[in-house]
């Protein structure tokens, strides 16, 4: 067998990894909640897997990571932060009444995963944010978050339950989103009662809904960032959707452990 062909079998040999963090087992929320995040996270991990047979994908506990995010990111291949609740208003404001409208807070999962994008970003590794991961992400970068859309908006219609709620989606035709997803309009599943005010440094805001809410952003200087507001990984949502967004982050991932510029 020649050295390449050697070099190949070898790197065949160890799956793309891709870390995907959530709060497993937070005490700040309910257990129906709770078991909402497990089975989203289990929907994210199969996707991921179904969309090229070399993924693994290895989830970490955000209120009990057992790992810095540095050594996590050190030996990961892409960096997936999931849907979960509200960010701590007080890591980006200081207003009483932000303050007040936040639900289910646990500032370790915040502190964590604030942390993973941070490093996962100083690495140039690729970077998803699913829902609370948006809001982590815009935070970590400096920006800001709207506290609470209020009720009756097309966001969320069940504030006391975050029922999903379905709307429609603009896509800004020349971001890496839109080439992902081949759309400029899309049909889409959400349930949050915060979003992105300030974008952070390097976001650029890449979706709006109907009412002006931001619904995604990239960051065109990083290696691959991208983050969307709502839940693709939801049964009702569209499955192709979710797939081809799952394809472009495991490709730039696999690009990025090869050493070669994402598409």
């Amino acid at each position: 067998m020649s050295e390449t062909n050697s070099a190949e079998t070898a790197g065949a040999a160890r799956p793309i990894r891709i870390l995907a963090s959530y709060s497993m087992d937070s005490k700040a929320v309910g257990q129906k909640y709770a078991n909402e995040l497990h089975t989203l996270a289990q929907r994210a991990g199969r996707a991921l897997t179904q969309a090229a047979d070399d993924v693994q994908v290895i989830f970490v506990d955000a209120t009990n990571p057992r790992q810095s995010a540095s050594e996590l990111v050190e030996s990961s291949d892409g960096v997936l932060i999931l849907g979960g609740a509200d960010v701590d208003p007080t890591l980006y404001s200081d207003n009483p009444s932000d303050i007040a409208a936040a639900k289910g807070v646990d500032r370790v999962a915040d502190e964590f995963e604030i942390s993973l994008a941070r490093a996962a970003r100083d690495a140039q590794v690729p970077l998803l944010g699913i829902c609370r991961g948006l809001q982590v992400i815009n935070v970590a970068f400096g920006g800001t978050l709207i506290s609470d859309l209020g009720e009756g908006t097309v966001h969320n219609n069940h504030p006391e339950n975050d029922e999903m709620t379905d709307h429609e989606v603009s896509i800004d035709e020349a971001s890496r989103l839109s080439t992902s997803l081949n759309k400029t309009r899309i049909h889409i599943r959400s349930a949050h009662h915060q979003a992105i005010d300030q974008a952070g440094r390097g976001l650029v805001a890449t979706a709006w809904s109907d009412d002006g809410i931001i619904e995604a952003v990239e960051a065109p200087e990083d290696y691959w960032t991208v983050a969307v507001q709502w839940h693709p990984e939801d049964e009702g949502a569209h499955t192709d959707d979710f797939m081809a967004l799952n394809v472009a982050f495991v490709q730039a991932s696999r690009h990025r452990r090869h050493g070669r510029q994402p598409d």
